[in-house]
């Protein structure tokens, strides 16, 4: 079953991690916080709720994380290291797909789960659009984070050019980042107007438009 790509690496939940003594497991304590930040954002989100949800000591939390920005940060990382993971699952070659099908898919998808998710959108994007130009730190792991899905996705898009589905003019990573910076700005869209329909068939033209004329 598809998981939207704000919330594939959330286990356990907010909700069980109020339930569960997981101060000394660090990347839990990430995925619980992932989900806050998804939720509430960075700058309305406090290091007590923090600390309260995840049953960490104040004492605790900074020994770990020195600083709330650092656990953003970290949170960043984790959340890029899965991601990549399950973006090269949902698109390794297969016989009933080509690759063209495979990414237009890909995207199709995460946008049509967004009704279900209350719009929660991207975290790498809802980060990048929040923080991004206020805190060069936060800014630079976002946009290496961004830069790791690129990396996941342009093979696809190289056998997609190989098999003369998308065009060869512009290489593989030109088509690759703008295919996923027009998918973010169709998501920022999708999320202020709850209208993901529009969002969907701004990326089936982008698609139509790249594709090889044969």
């Amino acid at each position: 079953m598809y998981r939207p790509f704000c919330l594939n690496i959330f286990a356990p939940s907010i909700n069980q991690s109020s339930k569960m003594n997981i101060k000394h497991d660090k990347e839990n304590v990430l995925k619980t916080g992932l989900g806050m930040f998804c939720n509430k954002g960075y700058n309305s989100l406090g290091i007590d709720e923090i600390c309260k949800v995840t049953k960490m000591t104040k004492g605790a939390f900074y020994n770990a994380f020195k600083s709330k920005e650092q656990f953003l940060i970290e949170a960043i990382l984790l959340y890029a290291k899965n991601n990549v993971s399950r973006i090269k699952t949902q698109l390794k070659t297969n016989s009933e797909q080509s690759a063209y099908e495979r990414l237009l898919q890909f995207y199709i998808t995460m946008l049509d789960v967004q009704p279900k998710v209350n719009f929660m959108g991207c975290f790498i994007n809802n980060i990048m659009s929040e923080l991004g130009s206020a805190n060069d730190k936060v800014g630079l792991a976002s946009s290496q984070a961004f830069d790791e899905f690129i990396d996941a996705i342009e093979p696809t898009v190289k056998e997609a050019q190989q098999n003369n589905e998308l065009n060869s003019e512009w290489n593989a990573r030109q088509i690759t980042e703008l295919i996923h910076s027009t998918f973010y700005g169709s998501l920022t869209r999708a999320k202020s107007s709850k209208d993901y329909k529009q969002s969907i068939c701004t990326m089936k033209l982008l698609f139509n438009n790249l594709k090889t004329n044969k």
